[in-house]
């Protein structure tokens, strides 16, 4: 696709597999098969396999553990109940028009079609939607190799892959059945397809893509401005970029869709007690800043000032530009920090050439990488406190345990009881398949009779509420479960005469 004649090189180990090629009309079948490297290259494809394979033991197992997790917020409710509610009434209800209008939060369908499918096939179990999880993070990592390695060498190929799966907030999402890791896997493979110049993959890859979330049209855009830009010397760009854009109209005709059988392009229920516009700059700082992603963020800077214009690379154009088309439309609408794992490939990829660019030895670039994933790790599990999902790193675990724990504690102890609670509560104590509870519990609303009280900060602001009518109306505090700061608390309520009412157990 690309005049990779043009791209400098600055590593010995170029991924051979990747040559430069010419222009992309002048290129035939044969050469785009090689640039694939399906030609030949045994010795090639056995390092990639190895590399592969070592890959996927180390995603496979740092996620082992959260298989059986319980669901956590946005994947219980935005993406697991939706995918369960299909899977009981039929897969093919994922078409717009054919379901309530916000049951699939006006988003693509496909991550719901698959969940769906896997529901129906091996039922409703938890590990299920965390193993596809974990699996599309090791192809999101495994093509941040591919692709560092076809452009600037294996060892900037190993060290981005490495550096993305140590990062945080990856490391995290990683094993959550949210579309996040879906996209961020798809718009890497996206990227890798359209610079190799493989159009039927990048065809498949980009279709799946915008059918999994709407804000993936920013990878498919990024990609064709990079075409324009670098290639609007060429005859035929014209066509080219219609082709490539092809994904976008299968986009906008599902919104098409939605809006003629719903009313609405995106039937969100969120934003209707929410706005969905603000200003913010969250996003560039958790991009650049957060999480100890500035350390990237001033080698990358380090590289241009010490290298000038041989630090830059053509990809680069491509690669800003993708992260750009996240972090500026999330200035200005609603934003929570897993939008942006998308975009941490390609600043990883970034980075680790500049990494590379800057130190020649390979010990003091190994030096370097270790010190970064070693600051990485120690951000991974935090121990904040307060309200808040504390999804961006392992926090998110304390949270669903602590939750889980108090769920069981009462199915244990006040079986059949009215229980007060908020969202997220209210979702884990009534739907035994999110993980919490083996059967549902009795949970009322505020205005119906109720003898349990829960409360926890991990949850709706609103739950701080509940905390204040405990302490009003002096319920008996009954247990606290706590984990690295998170907790939730048990109130039983008093009877007329100041004594708790009749529990069993009590």
């Amino acid at each position: 696709m690309l005049n990779l004649s043009e791209v400098s090189m600055d590593a010995k180990d170029l991924h051979p597999a990747f040559k430069p090629l010419a222009p992309f009309s002048t290129r035939g079948k044969t050469a785009q098969a090689d640039i694939m490297g399906v030609t030949g290259r045994p010795r090639q494809f056995s390092r990639d396999a190895l590399v592969a394979a070592g890959l996927f033991c180390l995603v496979f197992a740092g996620k082992a553990g959260v298989l059986n997790l319980p669901y956590h917020w946005d994947e219980m409710s935005a993406y697991i109940a939706p995918s369960h509610w299909l899977a009981r009434n039929g897969i093919w209800s994922v078409l717009p028009g054919l379901h309530p209008p916000t049951e699939f939060f006006g988003h693509p369908p496909l991550i719901y079609f698959t969940l769906a499918a896997l529901f129906t096939l091996a039922g409703e179990k938890i590990w299920l939607a965390h193993l596809l999880t974990i699996c599309s993070s090791f192809l999101a990592v495994y093509f941040t190799y591919l692709l560092a390695c076809r452009l600037y060498g294996r060892t900037t190929g190993i060290l981005a892959s490495l550096l993305l799966f140590c990062s945080p907030v990856f490391f995290a999402q990683s094993g959550m059945a949210t579309a996040e890791p879906f996209v961020t896997a798809l718009g890497v493979m996206c990227a890798y397809y359209a610079l190799a110049g493989n159009y039927p993959a990048y065809l498949f890859c980009a279709i799946l893509l915008v059918l999994t979330k709407e804000t993936s049209a920013a990878v498919i855009s990024a990609i064709l401005l990079y075409i324009y830009v670098t290639e609007r010397a060429y005859s035929g760009n014209s066509r080219k970029l219609l082709k490539y854009a092809v994904p976008l109209l299968v986009l906008l005709a599902f919104f098409a869709l939605q809006k003629t059988t719903t009313g609405a392009f995106l039937p969100n229920p969120y934003f209707e007690g929410n706005t969905f516009l603000r200003r913010s700059t969250d996003s560039f700082l958790w991009i650049f800043f957060h999480q100890y992603r500035f350390l990237m963020s001033g080698i990358i800077l380090a590289s241009f000032f010490a290298l000038g214009k041989a630090a830059w690379k053509k990809e680069f154009f491509l690669f800003f530009t993708i992260t750009l088309s996240f972090a500026v439309p999330f200035s200005f609408i609603f934003f929570t920090p897993r939008y942006i794992m998308p975009v941490l490939p390609f600043f990883f990829i970034i980075g680790a050439s500049s990494l590379v660019s800057m130190y020649k030895d390979f010990k003091r670039q190994l030096m370097v990488a270790l010190m970064v994933a070693g600051l990485f790790l120690t951000r991974m599990h935090g121990t904040g406190a307060g309200d808040g999902s504390f999804e961006t790193d392992m926090q998110y675990r304390d949270v669903v345990m602590v939750h889980k724990e108090a769920c069981r504690y009462l199915r244990a102890k006040f079986p059949g009881q009215p229980v007060l609670a908020l969202w997220p509560m209210t979702q884990e104590l009534r739907e035994p398949s999110f993980g919490y509870v083996d059967r549902p519990l009795n949970v009322v609303g505020v205005n119906d009779r109720f003898n349990i009280l829960l409360y926890t900060p991990q949850g709706l602001p609103d739950n701080s509420k509940l905390k204040d009518m405990a302490v009003r109306q002096g319920m008996v505090l009954d247990k606290i479960f706590e984990r690295n700061n998170k907790h939730v608390e048990v109130y039983i309520v008093r009877s007329d005469s100041g004594r708790p009412p009749h529990i069993p157990g009590i």
